[in-house]
């Protein structure tokens, strides 16, 4: 990983929830947050997942898993200080997200735990804020300036499910299917999944029509700009409500290989789920994310 430069600006020392009751401090006052596109475009789309965040408490550990597991490459910003330093996640030399270092409370446990967090893109995101407020969730970081990437907020549903929200201040990255080893879909897993439907699209003034994905009919998708944005279905089991992202892949199975033997461990083994092969993985810190294939062709629109 390359160590940029560090930028001073706006303090941001967020407490956010991994679980019900746990805080952890996620960024120090001079975090360097960049943009999330390499070259500006001014161009935004309401209700797209425009990013994935990573907190971990590991960010060395979990970037060489999905270096050798997904060819994702890294650049590191800031001193050599965890709570100092973001690193951006590359796939193909395309910025797709980032990795922060999550610090837990002096008398939490030391288990390892991690969440991938998806920012979605709206016009307004106090106006997201108070909608959250409003309909049964928490705001965790209020809306704020984070340096160059744009104004951000950071919530939990009400079944306290954690996402984002950004304004960015380049404009959204294209708007195209993912290749492989980008993001493809993201699904929350909900108890109520018609009051999350509800809830969500508030936020981001969503259409909301049956069945979380082509072919299945529980739950609901979200859509915006004339394309699927993403899917809620009924969590199984007495799992905790959370997002799942799921990353494109050539070989569902040689994937899920390649990351056993980097240490991850398999939630749901490969299996079709409607035509498309799908497995589910926990990385070595803890943040469970899905594999798919997908046999649409890698630039079209999704």
């Amino acid at each position: 990983m390359t160590h940029r430069r560090s930028w001073r600006g706006g303090a941001l020392i967020a407490l956010v929830g991994l679980a019900a009751g746990t805080a952890i401090q996620v960024a120090a006052a001079d975090t360097y947050w960049p943009p999330i596109t390499q070259v500006p475009t001014d161009v935004r789309s309401t209700g797209r997942f425009v990013w994935g965040e990573l907190l971990t408490r590991d960010v060395g550990a979990a970037a060489e898993f999905y270096g050798k597991v997904f060819g994702w490459t890294f650049e590191t910003y800031g001193p050599e200080d965890d709570l100092k330093t973001y690193t951006v996640v590359l796939s193909g030399g395309t910025p797709i997200g980032g990795m922060v270092y999550a610090a837990p409370r002096k008398d939490e446990k030391k288990q390892r735990s991690a969440r991938w967090v998806g920012l979605i893109s709206v016009p307004d995101v106090q106006a997201a804020a108070n909608w959250v407020e409003k309909d049964g969730g928490k705001v965790l970081m209020p809306p704020r300036q984070l340096g160059e990437r744009g104004t951000a907020a950071l919530f939990a549903d009400p079944e306290g499910g954690l996402f984002g929200v950004i304004n960015s201040a380049t404009g959204d990255p294209e708007d195209y299917l993912g290749e492989d080893n980008q993001w493809l879909w993201i699904e929350l897993w909900a108890t109520d999944a018609a009051k999350m439907a509800a809830f969500y699209k508030g936020v981001a003034g969503y259409d909301v029509t049956d069945g979380a994905a082509k072919g299945e009919s529980t739950g609901f998708q979200l859509r915006s700009g004339g394309y699927a944005r993403a899917g809620i279905m009924p969590k199984p089991g007495k799992t905790p409500t959370a997002w799942v992202p799921y990353i494109r892949v050539k070989s569902v199975p040689e994937t899920v290989a390649s990351a056993l033997a980097a240490g991850a461990r398999v939630v749901m083994q490969p299996r079709e789920l409607h035509g498309t092969p799908v497995a589910i993985l926990v990385d070595p810190t803890g943040a469970v994310f899905a594999v798919a294939e997908w046999a649409g062709r890698a630039r079209e629109a999704k």
